[in-house]
Formats: structure tokens, sequence, C-alpha cells
């Protein structure tokens, strides 16, 4: 058997434009990876099944539809082979939670099918086809720091980071993306701020030009569900953040530590008075978040 781990994806700065003709948004993000996601175990089989198990299973389906399936079948026709296998996906990122739970899911079979086939296919192949899955599945494919433009599917990877210790809080409601992009589409002209690189690669360098930038679907995401300035706001009186921002298209929320004991002494009060967020205390890796083959 093998088993890859899927990273929560999560955008610490994002720079959106404006709807393509091909009906993309280009976008311009700093993604990096959480040491907390999904897991998939992979095993041979005669034929193609996904299996469905854990604590944000609820309502997802196995069928052919899934992220999961459709990234086997992509891979399997790319090498020309037959899609089968065991499959077993245990979630723990919540759906529409602007975490990229299905594009994660989905990054991890491709290369745990690379693995399981012994196709041996570098990164940048799987994140080809991952491209055609989702806009979100090539990052995830890297699943390390990195800057990510075009619709997504441009990666240029970031090999010197720090690691964030962070708490991620998410209010247990969804967010669909499309009405979060619609939205942003109906405001008025302009964005903010995109992430500008710095030489010095040290925390607080980086922090300082990562404030300097903006997740422009804030203003849109919060339109479709309010609830997401309560988080926002909650979090900026949790302890002492370095930075407070939402994620993706929400309704995820972040905020960064000076260290591990800020964050969980920030972590435990909001634990005990919204027991309806998840309030999920995590490091934003400086490094590869792929399970070691």
């Amino acid at each position: 058997m093998i088993r890859e781990f899927a990273a929560a994806k999560v955008n610490l700065a994002l720079r959106v434009g404006a709807l393509r003709d091909d009906g993309y948004h280009p976008v311009d993000s700093i993604v990096v990876f959480a040491d907390w996601g999904d897991a998939l175990s992979v095993a041979p089989a005669d034929d193609l099944s996904l299996c469905i198990s854990g604590p944000q299973a609820e309502g997802l389906s196995p069928g052919d539809d899934n992220l999961v399936t459709r990234a086997v079948r992509a891979l399997a026709t790319a090498a020309g082979r037959e899609a089968a296998g065991s499959i077993t996906l245990e979630k723990h990122i919540p759906a529409g939670a602007g975490l990229g739970g299905g594009s994660a899911d989905a990054a991890a079979a491709l290369r745990a099918f690379n693995r399981l086939w012994e196709l041996e296919w570098p990164l940048d192949m799987l994140a080809g086809i991952g491209a055609e899955i989702g806009s979100d599945v090539p990052a995830c494919v890297w699943s390390q720091p990195l800057r990510m433009t075009g619709r997504g599917e441009r990666i240029r990877p970031i090999d010197a980071w720090p690691d964030f210790p962070a708490l991620l809080v998410n209010p247990s409601l969804p967010v669909a993306t499309g009405p979060v992009f619609a939205a942003f589409d109906q405001a008025p002209a302009g964005t903010g701020a995109a992430f500008r690189p710095t030489a010095d690669t040290g925390m607080q360098a980086i922090l300082e030009s990562l404030r300097a930038a903006t997740n422009d679907l804030t203003d849109a995401a919060m339109s479709v569900q309010p609830v997401i300035r309560d988080v926002l706001d909650t979090l900026s009186t949790t302890g002492e953040p370095d930075m407070v921002r939402m994620s993706g298209s929400g309704a995820t929320c972040f905020a960064i530590y000076p260290t591990a004991s800020h964050r969980d002494a920030a972590a435990a009060p909001l634990q005990a008075t919204r027991p309806d967020w998840l309030v999920q205390p995590v490091v934003f890796s400086g490094a590869s978040a792929i399970t070691p083959a």
C-alpha cells in the first residue's frame, strides 16, 4: 500500500485579475502548505474504487465526478494504461473551505499512482496533467512554498522560506468558489497589491512583504458569507498575531504567530469559546509537504 499526504493549501497573498475570454481569472498568489490535511492510500486492484472516510467525509461522493478518480483516469490515459486501483481517502479538510482540499486530494492521487504504477514521472509532468483537472491542482502537486500565476498552472517553487506557526479557523460553513468570483466580477474594478519578493529570507522580512500584499477575494467572500468578517475580527484579537487573512475564496481564515507557543495560547480559548468552528493549529512548512517515496 502507498500513502500520500494531501496538505491543506493556503494562499498567503492572492491577487486576482479581470475575467478572461476563456472564462478564467488570472491570479498571482503566494501559496504554502500546512502540516495538516487529508491522507490518501492506494493499493493494486482489478478496477478503480474510492472509499471516503474521516471527520469531513459526510456528503462527499466517491463517484466518477470526484476529483480523485478524475485524476487517476487522466493519469492512466496519459500513461496508456487501465485506470485501476483501490483508493482510501481520509478527509479532514472541509469542503468549500478555501484550502484546496479536493485539489490536494487529486494531486496526492497523481503522486500515489505515479509511484504505484512505477511511472517515475517528474512533478512538472504530473502538474501538467493536474492543470486539466483544476486550477489549484498543479500547486498541490508540488506542495511546497511557491508562486502561482496564470490561471494557476504556472508554478515557481520558492526554495528559501521559513516555517510559520499559524492557526486555521473555519466557521463550519462552506463557501462555493463560483459565487465569490461572481461577486468579485460585480465589484468596482481594481485589485490590491501583489507580493513583492525580498532578498532577505528571514521571517520578519517576508512577513512585511506579505502584509503589504492582499487577498483580492476577501470583500467578495464576505458579501457571500458575512461570518468571514467575524472570523477575521476574532483572530485579530487572539494573542499577538503577526498577520491575519482569509485563504483562497474563503471561508477559512488564518493567523500567523511569532512562535508555536503564541499560536497555542491563542488556540485554546478560541477552541473553548467557539466549539462550532474548526480551529486547527498548524505550521505552514517552508519545505515540501510531499510524502517521501
